[in-house]
């Protein structure tokens, strides 16, 4: 689960943030079959709770079938970020994938511009999210200018440390779901090489081209073969999916 959250490192800049309505609501829930080639390897599932002012979003996977049987994976994420603002607050991790296991809290402190976490206390940079609210803030952005070769520069926190990274805008694709055809839009990030993955840029992110921005398909190359993440089951969007009759 962390190397498919990690596909999700995608921010742009706060300041150019100003409150508005954004495509995500309380009770949306999206549900994902993970693929480790041919072998049906997992599920997992992202979740929106909004409470007291805040968003409160949740990422589970887990491991299923054979797979479970020789690599069990049970992961959890859950961020906290200012409903207005989209600024994080707070980020917990628990993950268990065969035989590593961890464990993460961090506060981020925004008078103080600090993340401090149960192992360290580090300064914020001036773009930050954490690895799971950085989702929901490129669903937040406006991507209708972006033109193919375009780039978005992150900063993503994630052990202990931030990720610098770019995410770059390949162009409009028709991808072919079980709910039918959806026109989307096509993203490959810039990855940090020997962490997780072995290309540069083995990674590719479909997001639906309509006003609710969900992520449709995940494919990406890791360090020994390849991953890839299908939505299977969706509610509470904030609209209706958009299917489109184009081949």
């Amino acid at each position: 689960m962390q190397k498919l959250i990690s596909i999700l490192l995608i921010c742009c800049n706060f300041s150019a943030l100003a409150q508005k309505e954004y495509p995500f609501q309380n009770g949306e829930q999206l549900e994902y079959k993970i693929h480790y080639g041919p072998i049906d390897a997992g599920k997992a599932s992202l979740k929106v709770v909004k409470e007291e002012g805040n968003y409160w979003f949740i990422a589970e996977g887990k491991s299923t079938g054979f797979f479970n049987l020789f690599f069990k994976v049970r992961d959890s994420y859950e961020s906290i970020i200012d409903a207005n603002s989209l600024c994080p607050i707070h980020f917990n991790r628990s993950v268990r994938e065969g035989s590593y296991k961890k464990k993460e809290n961090v506060f981020f402190n925004q008078l103080s511009h600090q993340a401090e976490s149960t192992r360290d206390t580090i300064s914020l940079p001036e773009n930050h999210q954490d690895i799971l609210s950085v989702f929901y803030y490129l669903r937040s952005q406006n991507l209708d200018k972006f033109q193919p070769g375009d780039t978005i520069a992150i900063q993503v926190y994630l052990d202990d440390e931030f990720m610098s990274s770019n995410l770059s805008y390949v162009g409009r694709d028709t991808l072919k779901t079980k709910f039918g055809r959806i026109s989307s839009t096509l993203w490959a990030p810039q990855l940090e090489l020997g962490r997780v993955f072995d290309e540069k840029y083995g990674m590719k992110i479909w997001v639906s081209d309509d006003e609710n921005k969900i992520p449709l398909r995940v494919e990406t190359k890791i360090l020994v073969g390849s991953i890839k993440m299908d939505l299977t089951a969706y509610r509470g969007l904030k609209k209706p999916l958009k299917l489109t009759n184009s081949k």
